[in-house]
């Protein structure tokens, strides 16, 4: 009989939820397969509370949610470094639920640098494909390397340029791709290896790593 992993998360926004319940459950399978006892992983579940600070949103989904084995906290960091979101928002808010009873205490932070929407822009092909273009990452202004990514100070507003370059001659009348609608399908083409190439990513990969060896799903 396999053992089963429920994991749940919390975003800043929808956008972010339909991009990172993939991106979650692919780290966690990826990982998973290091481990010597069978997991049955569950498709990760969008949770939130309505509270007027942080630290009780994320206290009042732990307590409400605490049947999850883990419950993933997603904070962009809107600058070029995760310090400020980690001292003032995440770190803060994991102590008090570490210090709260019936809570789950398996927090995972996912904290992109910048903004969730670096983490489409890793695998430049896969990018153009889905909006469809012969244009090149250059002419669209967009990263064409890795390296590039976490310096883009506002990357979905990078994304709605390209759009709508990549799209400039197509008639009016006829349906464009708008930004909303690539979260979906590239969270569940990106693959794993392509996203280790951000230093964000990496840093949430090994905190999933730790959430499971915490459940003694890993050694």
């Amino acid at each position: 009989m396999s053992n089963i992993l429920q994991i749940a998360f919390t975003t800043e926004g929808n956008t972010d939820k339909r991009f990172l319940g993939n991106i979650i459950e692919k780290t966690f399978e990826s990982l998973l397969y290091e481990s010597d006892t069978e997991i049955e992983i569950h498709s990760p579940v969008h949770v939130t509370e309505n509270s007027e600070t942080f630290n009780k949103k994320i206290q009042a989904i732990a307590i409400t949610y605490n049947y999850f084995h883990v419950i993933c906290v997603h904070c962009d960091s809107d600058s070029r470094s995760n310090r400020a979101v980690l001292n003032h928002k995440i770190n803060p808010a994991f102590q008090i639920v570490n210090d709260t009873d019936n809570a789950c205490k398996n927090l995972v932070a996912v904290i992109p640098i910048q903004m969730t929407e670096a983490w489409m822009l890793v695998d430049i092909d896969l990018f153009l494909e889905e909006i469809n273009t012969d244009k090149s990452c250059n002419e669209l202004n967009l990263p064409c390397n890795a390296s590039q990514i976490e310096n883009i100070a506002n990357p979905k507003a990078r994304i709605e340029d390209a759009l709508r370059e990549a799209q400039i001659n197509i008639a009016r009348r006829r349906h464009k791709l708008k930004i909303a609608d690539l979260y979906t399908p590239i969270s569940k083409k990106l693959s794993i290896h392509q996203l280790e190439q951000l230093p964000s990513f990496r840093n949430f990969k090994e905190n999933v790593r730790h959430s499971l060896l915490k459940l003694n799903y890993l050694h």
